[in-house]
């Protein structure tokens, strides 16, 4: 079954766990996710590991808060490889 493809920006927070001087990262991730939802998009595990990744932090150190999801445009679906 295919999926649309939504092309979302994303503004985060991130926060160290372990320091007392916690200071704050401020960005924006330009992405595609495959739902329109923000609630699911928030509380996306494999959006948060990127945001990680991106600004090369480890996930269980830092606290990712993500303040704005702004959804610019469905940008197609996914192939259908698979039969189901």
């Amino acid at each position: 079954m295919k999926k649309p493809i939504f092309r979302v920006f994303i503004s985060y927070e991130i926060r160290n766990k372990k320091k007392l001087t916690r200071k704050v990262i401020n960005g924006i991730l330009d992405t595609f996710v495959l739902t329109s939802d923000t609630k699911e998009i928030k509380n996306d595990e494999e959006l948060i590991n990127r945001i990680c990744y991106v600004n090369k932090r480890i996930p269980k150190n830092v606290e990712v808060k993500i303040l704005d999801v702004d959804i610019e445009n469905q940008y197609g679906e996914t192939t259908d490889r698979f039969d189901e």
